[in-house]
């Protein structure tokens, strides 16, 4: 089956002109393989991933648009058959980790600098007593208790 499949698709394609042919890639590269939705029909090895790029081919040869193939394909198999998603949903996918990046880097960066205003907050010195006359602190206590009065 796989044989004919590659000899039917190469005496097809000796028609396709060079964009034709740079259309398919582009569209082999763009769909997931439906069995798995691991790799794309380019790169899988099944047999829905051999009979989609004949299709492809078909559809091209046929004279359809990029996106009206695209959109065949979604009805078919829905959102997931695309490697990169279309509209909003790509959007959100887009989106979403870089505010939720951002909102992390803000929250780590606010954390850090009020610890270090934490650390920087330094509690008044007490204040040192003047010499008092007649030595009747802490060293004329000193010297009371030494004999040096």
């Amino acid at each position: 089956m796989i044989g004919k499949t590659v000899l039917a698709l190469a005496m097809f394609a000796a028609g396709l002109t060079p964009d034709q042919e740079a259309r398919i890639k582009k569209l082999e590269s763009r769909l997931m393989a439906p069995c798995c939705y691991s790799q794309t029909i380019l790169e899988h090895r099944s047999q829905e991933a051999y009979e989609m790029p004949e299709e492809v081919t078909a559809l091209v040869a046929a004279g359809k648009s990029e996106e009206e193939i695209i959109t065949y394909y979604r009805t078919k198999y829905g959102e997931t058959i695309l490697v990169e998603p279309d509209g909003m949903s790509g959007g959100l996918l887009t989106a979403i980790p870089i505010t939720l990046f951002s909102l992390a880097t803000g929250l780590v960066i606010l954390i850090l600098r009020r610890s270090v205003q934490a650390k920087l907050a330094v509690a008044p010195a007490m204040p040192v007593p003047a010499p008092e006359d007649g030595d009747t602190g802490v060293r004329g206590r000193i010297r009371a208790e030494l004999g040096e009065l």
